[in-house]
């Protein structure tokens, strides 16, 4: 982190978020990743506060607020193709997560590279229908969860499907603690669109509108970047204003060697679960387009 970078974040800044707006007021029931459509779809947008924790961070936690920076060591900085980042990267990925989390079962089950620029992107994609695909995925301006209760239900269920493991161990992980974490990481400096993420207990259930999520057959082949972590279905949470309570927080300048954790889901009671976040834009905002990669892991803790 360099001097210039702490000195020009302050503190706390202002943002304008993009919640869930109603469908009787115009909004949108299916959410379509992957489609230009998806980045047209009608907001109920709001002015926030984002506190920036970069001198911070031991006080955020994936299991209390939902999220958590720190450290990440990886010998995979970068790869040729999206699809390289499998295999070691993977094992990384994992050997992290369950260093930090403590669960014992880590599989990942999807990741997507974002390298482009959102308003580049809208601006290139302006003339195309609704329902063609984008050219690669970009920041997530919208305030949402990946998966629903419901649509972390399906992707424990796809995945364990998929693997080949005897049932009597798919039933045994169907019985105890487990959950979805994501692990994002910039494959560049962040000098422009960081990831924010809200404090989970700050978020009540009336606040949450699920939506389902649809990814067409042609666009699995349209080469979009977009994959479903269950498939080609799920079910996300949009999430509205409230009541006004919510508590924003990103840190500045995070590097290729950080990760932010995001917790989706966690079957347990006295743990955080579903991490609002998304990509906000500062009055800092400078440089190269932020390129990311985040793998969703299905996580399981066998002795809880």
């Amino acid at each position: 982190m360099s001097t210039t970078e702490t000195m020009t974040h302050p503190a706390q800044t202002t943002t304008t978020l993009n919640y869930h707006l109603e469908v009787a007021r115009g909004g949108a029931a299916v959410w379509c990743p992957g489609t230009v459509q998806d980045k047209r779809r009608p907001h109920e947008h709001k002015e926030v506060a984002i506190e920036n924790i970069r001198d911070r961070l031991a006080e955020f936690s994936v299991n209390v607020q939902g999220f958590e920076v720190g450290p990440f060591e990886t010998s995979v900085k970068d790869c040729e193709t999206n699809d390289e980042f499998t295999g070691q990267y993977y094992t990384d990925v994992c050997t992290h997560v369950k260093k930090v989390t403590g669960a014992t079962k880590i599989f990942p089950v999807a990741h997507i590279v974002r390298r482009l620029q959102f308003n580049a992107v809208v601006e290139a994609e302006k003339d195309l229908a609704d329902d063609a695909p984008v050219s690669a995925p970009t920041s997530n301006r919208s305030v949402h969860v990946d998966q629903s209760y419901f649509g972390a239900e399906l992707v424990r269920d796809y995945k364990l499907s998929t693997m080949g493991l005897p049932a009597d161990e798919v039933e045994k992980l169907k019985g105890v603690r487990w959950g979805i974490i994501n692990l994002w990481r910039p494959l560049n400096d962040v000098t422009r669109d960081p990831l924010a993420c809200c404090d989970s207990r700050t978020v009540e259930e009336d606040d949450l509108a699920a939506v389902y999520a649809d990814l067409p057959e042609s666009l699995t082949k349209a080469n979009s970047g977009y994959k479903f972590a269950a498939g080609s279905r799920s079910e996300a949470w949009e999430v509205k204003v409230g009541n006004g309570s919510h508590k924003w927080y990103y840190a500045a300048g995070m590097t290729p060697d950080e990760c932010m954790l995001i917790k989706q889901y966690d079957s347990s009671a006295v743990v955080s679960s579903r991490t609002p976040h998304c990509a906000i834009s500062t009055p800092f905002d400078c440089g190269p387009v932020r390129q990311s990669i985040e793998v969703r892991c299905l996580c399981f803790w066998e002795d809880q």
